[in-house]
């Protein structure tokens, strides 16, 4: 059986059981530095991204997931008050809910972070010293410029692309960052969604899924995933959709998988030929092909 790494959303569902709305956690604490600038390599686990990072003084290995409305700690056991939160299977786990002092990629220090914590069993075995996910209380509070052919990435908090690049043109929702792709003529809301290893991810029961079955031919497919809660066995049907486009910008021959998800996303692999940058100073997603 193949295995994929599918990382989880959190819905936003969950947030408002715990009497905060999603803008206001992602909002909670700050840069330690209102200048900086910061170039790494990252590895990846079935193209999801990974980066060192240091939390308590030790170095651990966190995914990046743009799909996260909230940033996650491994623990051996939960801290502090519970929220139950649901993940992209519409499985559920408790989580206890706390503050992040310091957290460090490389030289810039992300500080009184909001955070939840719980033992993501299924995960860490996979991913050495697996130490959590990057997610949007981080991700939010800097611009990210990722290189995913020469696996490179920038962060800082300056504009940092030319007009080479072209805009997805980006909508929020829950802090998390959608595009609205057109295929056939039909147009379609999709989470670009950094924590899925799939490039074009569709819901099963969608309207899209039936007609993408009528015009392609899929193949069915069995795998192991990780999904919030743990791995779970998925049977899912895969194949090529031979255009979408976004905000203008065409791309062929896009592979699909339908499978048990909540909704349409844009995965890793959808980037694999291009850099992606992240400036959410002016709240904008651009991307520029390489190959």
């Amino acid at each position: 059986m193949k295995k994929e790494l599918l990382v989880f959303i959190i819905a936003a569902a969950f947030l408002q059981l715990i009497g905060c709305s999603v803008a206001k956690l992602q909002k909670k604490g700050s840069v330690a530095s209102d200048s900086f600038h910061y170039t790494c390599g990252f590895s990846t686990v079935k193209t999801v991204i990974i980066l060192p990072v240091e939390i308590n003084g030790i170095t651990k290995n966190f995914l990046f997931d743009t799909g996260a409305e909230v940033t996650l700690i491994q623990r051996d056991s939960i801290r502090g008050k519970t929220a139950t939160v649901t993940g992209a299977t519409r499985e559920t786990m408790k989580l206890g809910k706390e503050t992040i002092p310091s957290l460090k990629i490389g030289d810039i220090e992300f500080v009184d972070t909001y955070a939840m914590s719980g033992d993501f069993i299924g995960l860490k075995e996979q991913i050495p010293d697996f130490g959590g996910i990057i997610g949007q209380p981080i991700i939010s509070k800097a611009n990210w410029l990722i290189d995913y052919p020469n696996k490179r990435m920038e962060i800082s908090n300056k504009h940092q692309i030319d007009s080479t690049f072209r805009d997805l043109k980006i909508q929020r929702k829950g802090g998390l960052p959608y595009v609205i792709l057109t295929i056939d003529g039909s147009e379609y809301r999709a989470l670009i969604d950094l924590g899925s290893s799939s490039a074009f991810s569709i819901p099963s029961e969608s309207n899209l899924a039936k007609q993408i079955l009528q015009k392609y031919d899929f193949r069915e497919n069995e795998r192991e995933i990780y999904t919030i809660g743990g791995l779970e066995n998925t049977k899912e049907k895969t194949g090529t959709i031979a255009t979408l486009s976004v905000n203008g910008i065409t791309f062929e021959n896009v592979e699909a998988t339908i499978r048990r998800t909540s909704q349409l996303r844009i995965g890793n692999d959808f980037f694999k030929d291009y850099i992606v940058s992240i400036d959410n100073e002016n709240s904008r997603y651009s991307i520029k092909k390489v190959h």
